[in-house]
Parts: C-alpha cells; structure tokens; sequence
C-alpha cells in the first residue's frame, strides 16, 4: 500500500519557517504518548532519516517515517491551526489494523 500524505498550505507555510531556522532537513511523523490509558497521538519533529526509516518528497518536503510505524498507516494529513489546534500542528493519520 502506497503511503498518502497531504500538506495544507498553512502547514507548509509553518513548515517553512521551522526548516529555515533548523540544521535538519527532514520532518519526521511520530508517535507520543502511547500508554494503556491514552491513544497515540501522532506529531511531527524536524529530524534526519536513518536506516530505520521510509523517506518521502511530498511537494519537495522530505518526510521521514519508520519503517514499523509507516506500515502500519496508509494515510496521513498535516495540518496548521483551525478549531482544535490553534498556533500548533495537527497530524491526523489513518491506522490500518488488522486484527
């Protein structure tokens, strides 16, 4: 399953201020606060790629996921502002789990 991954345009405005002010070249999409309590929520970070990891050019933005992770995802979404997530980033991603 090929990975889909969709950049608004506020995201990628954000997104350009970050890379300008950063040594790292890439946008990592990972996973917090995953505990039996709590569902994960998926965030981003500027990072670098390593061996682990799947890399993407998404409109020239290299985004990088692990392996484990990105196999387990077939659609993600990153976002900038709105209702839910004023001044921050929103990653929504659909989980494909199969039981």
């Amino acid at each position: 399953m090929e990975m889909s991954i969709l950049i608004t345009n506020e995201a990628k405005r954000e997104l350009d201020k970050l890379l300008e002010n950063s040594d790292k070249q890439c946008i990592r999409i990972l996973t917090r606060g995953i505990t039996m309590t709590s569902e994960a929520k998926i965030d981003l970070e500027l990072d670098e790629p390593n061996a682990n990891d799947n890399l993407y050019d998404v409109d020239g933005y290299k985004i990088i996921i692990n392996k484990i992770l990105d196999s387990q995802m077939n659609y993600i979404t990153i976002s900038y502002g709105g209702l839910l997530s004023r001044n921050q980033f929103c990653v929504e991603a659909d989980f494909c789990f199969y039981y």
